[in-house]
């Protein structure tokens, strides 16, 4: 039989051709179709690789931006406080101290006098109280010696001071007839070589000046007169009777307060300056430049800076906190900036804007070679594809044209999903999760771990962000309960004894921290002895509520053990000073109201003064005679005296935290305005006067800063009832 072939020319062979000859007309016009998708593919890749990189460019570096302002407010708030309380510490100690050499003036026969010598070598390195004489020590008057000898009776207070941290120089007091009490371990730098001792006239003096003229607190950079360092000086002048009659000064080491700067710096870059009301620069860690320190520190900064700066000191030293942009040197930095009421300076921190940016650009250049390496890859991926396809189309079309489409719709899809997955991406929802179809082994899986990492991190960053403020809740809450501790320790409940009608009480603390020093009690003594406790604590904050609960439980078990209310003092200060290694005290006013017969028995260990309101009259002070202390010297003694309360008398007791309350202005509230906001309620109820008070002092001081504990109590006395 024979074999037939195919005939090229028969309709079978014509057949062929044309399926050849569609087929390779097919698989050109697939190879140039397939051309032309890897390059629209490769295309869109490499368009939302751009904008994905410029969507996250921006997110990030706003985002990273509004942290950092955010942070740097924080930071300049925490870091003026920390400031703020060295001020206000020191501050205070001047301000207790200015009560004991008041009253030194006002009753020098209440205090003995006692030897003080001048400067000597032999004291070098010792904590000594010095005289310091501008009239030379021949010929001193005795009328001005003996006011010095008197002093001298300040001298464990002084020297508690300087012992307490080598940052404390000096404190000491001036008297007005060329001599002066100072007390520091500097003794041998007053004595030259030849054995004579260098005049001191301290009423030249910047702090002294200061201070006088205007009459409160003043503090004020200097370098020092006798060694070779700078100090900041602070001075608060003492007045009896109008009259001023001596000026305490203290100072603390610059270093000090430029450690507690550097402490509180930003970053590599960052560096921390203070500037005194007057403008100048107290202290600064720059060694070059606009802000470079200068041992001339009369001059004022702001005369030298460029006016950005300018506007943000004179912002800071109008009592403003906040972040700004400036020009340092000529070089972009963020100026965060506070104001410290204590002394009434300016902190300002800076850091470079580069180095805030640092992270988000190095995240973008991360970001950016990722991206470039997947391009190239898949360029490389994208060239041998094509070489497969040519050679496996020469081979056998049909399954070339097969594998081409198969595997486009392969690589098409992972990569389309992916992009709709990075679109969905926002500030909200910065979560990307990996899916199994970006499995592919190649360049796009390599892309879809680069975003999950990315993704990552923010997770961790803003996971980061919460934990740091869930532990400020945290001490937050400590600190609500500590408060509440503290309350519960108190008399609150009013009226307290409401089965008596001969008598109603009213009380209220309200603590300037979280947690305060200040304290009251009362409670019966004895069958109709109602004793009645007000105090304040030195310091503020955890200790000094420590030390009040110690001292109150202390007091009230002497009152309830003994009557004589100047023996309890002393009983409480000599168990205080036996154990006080922490150098506290408290000033104490106590008094036990006899209700049968009105009499009052009282006594003062360095508190303010009571106001007495007799029936029909109006509010008058009572200055009592202070005792020192309690807790700053063992063995002291303390006197009573009596109170002839008729029905219908009133006893205001208070702490210092009435009359120095200070507004915005840096203007104390003062016992004028005290005596005058009492006698607009003085026929009201014991509630109705304190609440008095209490709005006269909240609308006096406005939105300035609390910056001392506010505690009240009032008795108002009705006589035996049938």
């Amino acid at each position: 039989m024979k074999k037939h072939s195919v005939n090229s020319k028969g309709i079978a062979g014509k057949m062929i051709k044309v399926f050849i000859v569609f087929s390779l007309a097919m698989g050109l016009t697939y190879l140039i179709v397939f051309a032309v998708q890897l390059t629209g593919l490769h295309n869109l890749i490499k368009t939302d690789e751009k904008e994905q990189l410029e969507f996250v460019a921006s997110q990030s570096e706003e985002t990273m931006m509004s942290i950092a302002e955010e942070n740097l407010r924080v930071r300049i708030k925490w870091a003026t406080d920390r400031v703020d309380d060295e001020f206000w510490i020191a501050g205070h100690e001047l301000k207790m101290l200015q009560n004991q050499v008041e009253d030194i003036y006002k009753n020098p026969d209440n205090y003995g006098r006692k030897a003080v010598y001048p400067p000597s070598k032999d004291n070098a390195g010792v904590a000594t109280l010095q005289l310091l004489s501008s009239i030379g020590y021949d010929n001193i008057p005795t009328e001005a010696m003996e006011e010095m000898e008197r002093l001298v009776n300040l001298e464990p207070m002084l020297k508690e001071f300087v012992s307490r941290s080598d940052f404390n120089v000096d404190i000491g007091v001036a008297g007005l007839k060329g001599l002066a009490l100072d007390m520091d371990k500097l003794s041998d730098k007053k004595v030259l070589d030849d054995g004579s001792i260098i005049p001191v006239d301290v009423s030249d003096q910047p702090w002294y000046t200061g201070a006088v003229e205007r009459g409160e607190l003043f503090f004020y950079p200097i370098h020092s007169l006798l060694y070779d360092f700078d100090e900041v000086a602070f001075a608060v002048p003492v007045y009896v009777d109008g009259e001023l009659k001596a000026v305490i000064q203290g100072s603390l080491k610059t270093d000090y307060i430029r450690e507690e700067l550097e402490n509180s710096k930003l970053g590599e870059t960052g560096f921390t300056v203070l500037i005194s009301d007057q403008g100048q620069l107290a202290c600064s860690s720059k060694t070059s430049g606009e802000l470079m320190y200068s041992e001339d520190l009369e001059r004022d900064i702001r005369e030298y800076v460029n006016p950005q700066l300018k506007e943000a000191i004179d912002k800071a030293l109008s009592g403003e906190t906040g972040v700004t942009r400036v020009l340092v040197d000529g070089k972009d930095y963020y100026a965060a900036y506070g104001y410290s009421r204590s002394c009434k300076w300016a902190q300002i921190s800076f850091i470079s804007v580069d180095e805030v940016k640092h992270p988000t650009n190095e995240l973008l250049a991360d970001m950016n070679i990722l991206s470039e390496k997947s391009l190239s890859d898949q360029n490389i991926a994208f060239k041998k594809a094509a070489v497969i396809v040519l050679g496996a189309f020469v081979i056998i079309v049909v399954i070339a044209i097969i594998l081409v489409r198969n595997a486009a719709k392969k690589r098409v899809r992972p990569i389309s999903k992916m992009a709709e997955h990075v679109s969905d991406i926002s500030r909200e929802n910065m979560s990307f999760e990996m899916d199994d179809s970006y499995k592919t082994g190649d360049e796009i899986q390599l892309l879809a771990e680069s975003f999950g990492a990315f993704s990552e991190s923010i997770h961790k960053y803003l996971n980061g962000i919460v934990s740091i403020m869930s532990e400020k809740q945290r001490v937050t809450t400590e600190l609500a309960l500590a408060n509440r501790i503290q309350a519960d320790m108190l008399p609150s409940k009013f009226p307290a004894f409401p089965e008596r009608k001969d008598f109603n009480i009213y009380a209220s603390m309200t603590p300037a921290k979280e947690v305060g020093g200040d304290f009251y009690d009362f409670f019966f003594a004895g069958d109709d002895k109602l004793a009645m406790v007000i105090a304040d604590v030195s310091g503020k904050g955890i200790p000094a509520a420590m030390f009040m609960m110690m001292a109150k439980t202390m007091i009230q078990t002497q009152l309830v053990a003994k009557y004589d209310v100047h023996k309890v003092l002393e009983e409480v200060n000599n168990s205080i000073c036996s154990n006080n290694r922490e150098k506290m005290f408290v000033t104490v006013w106590v008094g036990i109201l006899d209700l049968n017969s009105g009499l009052l028995t009282a006594s003062n260990a360095g508190h303010e003064y009571p106001i007495f309101k007799k029936p029909d009259g109006s509010f008058e002070i009572i200055k009592d005679k202070h005792g020192f202390v309690i807790g700053g010297k063992k063995n002291m003694k303390y006197t009573k005296y009596e109170i002839q309360m008729d029905p219908g008398s009133k006893l205001f007791v208070y702490t210092d935290g009435v009359p120095e309350a200070m507004n915005e202005d840096g203007k104390l509230f003062g016992m004028e305005r005290t005596v005058t906001a009492l006698n607009k309620a003085k026929d009201a109820s014991a509630e109705t006067i304190l609440k008095t008070v209490e709005k006269d002092v909240r609308d006096y001081v406005g939105s300035a800063e609390q910056f001392d504990d506010l505690t009240m109590l009032c008795i108002e006395y009705f006589g035996k009832q049938e």
